[in-house]
Parts: C-alpha cells; structure tokens; sequence
C-alpha cells in the first residue's frame, strides 16, 4: 500500500550537479550552521559546503526529498557519520525524514 506521501513526494539520492549541490549546500547554511541564526551567509562557508558536499559522491550519501520539482528537505552522511539533515517545516509531518534517512 502506498503511503499519503508518495504521490507527492520523491525521495532520491543526489545527482550530484552543480545546481542541486548549491540549492543543497544553501539550504544547510541556511538551517543547520550556527550562523544560520542571525540570518548571514558566508560565500566562503558557502563554497566550502558546496565542496564537501560534492566530496560525498565518493563516500558518503546526499538524499534528496523532491516536492512539485523543488528540494524540500536532505539528508547527508559522510564516511558513516549523519552530518545533517533538514525537511522545511511545513513538509515535517508527511514522513520524510524518515524516508530521506532508510527509515520507512
């Protein structure tokens, strides 16, 4: 049986380009740095997520939940170790973070 959110929802591993890794990468400045708070963003911090984030093709994982073609939450692992993952809040209730992380 299908669950509520899979008609709405794709949940998929990262295709690595750069378009997806900058949404990605400013999302997780955006919501999951200390600097996230007072609402600045640095280009170099920026730049140097965008990097690792790139770096986890190789080893790691980079997750993806897709809503009417727009990212709406990730997840990231790198060499075995979860350094973060984030759904927008209106989006948390449909079960995604499960999803993002194996968990269904």
């Amino acid at each position: 049986m299908k669950s509520l959110h899979d008609d709405k929802y794709l949940i998929r591993d990262s295709l690595f380009n750069l378009v997806e890794l900058s949404l990605l990468a400013r999302m997780y400045e955006e919501h999951c740095t200390p600097s996230a708070a007072a609402g600045k963003l640095s280009p170099d911090s920026l730049a140097q997520t965008l990097l690792k984030m790139k770096a986890t093709e190789k080893n790691g994982q980079l997750r993806v939940a897709i809503y009417d073609a727009e990212p709406v939450g990730f997840y990231w692992q790198y060499q075995g170790q979860v350094l973060a993952k984030w759904v927008q809040p209106e989006h948390r209730l449909e079960g995604i973070e499960q999803s993002l992380s194996g968990n269904h």
